[in-house]
């Protein structure tokens, strides 16, 4: 019979034992926790597509680790008419069943290399701190307490009143102290975040030297769809002059990033072609005019006397897009034929008589 005293004996002799070849053992690494990216998991989803006839491209933009994602459609047709970038709406993507994937495959047909390109997510805006909470970093000092500098305390009387501090004095002392840091704006950040409309701008640039690339391509449409209408309506804005751009907006509204343009904004310093195509229904003359509405857009052109806006309303929508959403398409290039090719060469036609012709025709006398 084992007595309870070996019984333990054996038992520490057992855990010295564990513990010392568990100390022999190197810990398993620790493995850092890592959150799903929605972007990242969207870029790898759209960088295969089933139709063999859209060429997936992944262009540098000259920034390292930095690639343009799009998709791109050559002409179909044997007339070119020149080549579209579509900019997105930043809730959906560049092959959206309900508009684009229409809109990109039905130009291809008709004589337009088109491009759709991915626009990464827009960095949230910053909330505004308010009042009170800069108030309690920044105490103000009374001016009815009396100051007297004529006396500096001692070392030990300032010893004794840190000591003697009450908790009301520990509180303000340090909000002072947060007071007295340098804020995060003050401070210099290891690596300054690069503006999104540059990036934006970048991506607009590789797409339009790609599409310079193919012969035959003059001009160059601009579409942006919802919040990718603000951004297309600012690559115009700022290329026009040197690029043949005409601007075509898809249910334009302005997106909701920091320091990001305001269309109404940007549309009068557009001297181009604009083509302005939106779904909402009609309203009233009593309805309140917000920044987002058609009527707004419209009411401002008129105001400015902006001969180039040209706006129009779609028809409503099909119950089940899946089965037949084509007439946006047809509807979109109606207002492009009418509006962008038939209108410049009836301007190329226009013959302006010289001198010596307008004195032949002159009547006798």
């Amino acid at each position: 019979m084992i007595s309870s005293a070996a019984f333990s004996a054996e038992e520490e002799a057992n855990a010295g034992t564990e513990q010392t070849a568990s100390a022999a053992q190197p810990s398993a690494p620790t493995v850092e926790r890592t959150e799903p990216s929605r972007e990242n998991n969207l870029r790898q989803a759209l960088s295969s597509h089933p139709d063999p006839s859209t060429q997936v491209l992944q262009l540098d933009t000259g920034k390292d680790g930095e690639q343009l994602l799009g998709y791109y459609l050559t002409e179909g047709s044997g007339i070119t008419q020149g080549g579209v970038i579509i900019f997105p709406d930043e809730l959906t993507h560049m092959d959206w069943p309900e508009n684009l994937n229409q809109i990109r495959t039905g130009l291809a047909n008709h004589g337009w290399y088109t491009l759709a390109v991915f626009l990464p997510q827009p960095p949230p805006p910053l909330p505004k701190r308010t009042l009170p909470v800069l108030s309690a970093i920044k105490p103000t000092q009374s001016s009815d307490a009396p100051q007297d500098s004529s006396t500096e305390p001692t070392a030990d009387e300032e010893t004794t009143s840190e000591n003697t501090e009450t908790p009301t004095d520990a509180v303000t002392n340090q909000q002072r102290r947060a007071a007295d840091a340098p804020t995060e704006t003050e401070q210099e950040p290891e690596e300054k975040k690069e503006n999104y409309q540059e990036i934006v701008t970048r991506l607009g640039n590789t797409a339009f030297e790609h599409l310079k690339k193919e012969k035959g391509v003059d001009r160059v449409l601009v579409l942006g769809a919802g919040t990718g209408a603000t951004w297309a309506a600012q690559y115009v804005q700022k290329h026009q002059d040197q690029q043949n751009l005409r601007l075509v907006l898809l249910d334009a509204r302005d997106s909701k990033a920091e320091n990001a343009p305001r269309l109404l904004e940007l549309l009068p310093e557009i001297k181009t072609t604009i083509i302005d195509l939106h779904h909402s229904a009609r309203r009233s003359t009593n309805t309140n005019y917000s920044e987002n509405t058609p009527e707004r857009r419209l009411r401002l052109a008129r105001h400015k006397r902006m001969n180039n806006f040209h706006q129009s309303r779609l028809p409503q929508t099909n119950d089940n897009w899946k089965k037949d959403n084509s007439w946006l398409f047809k509807h979109v290039r109606g207002m492009i034929n009418t509006y962008i090719i038939k209108a410049e060469q009836q301007s190329r036609s226009i013959d302006i008589p010289s001198a010596e012709q307008s004195n032949k025709e002159q009547a006798p006398g």
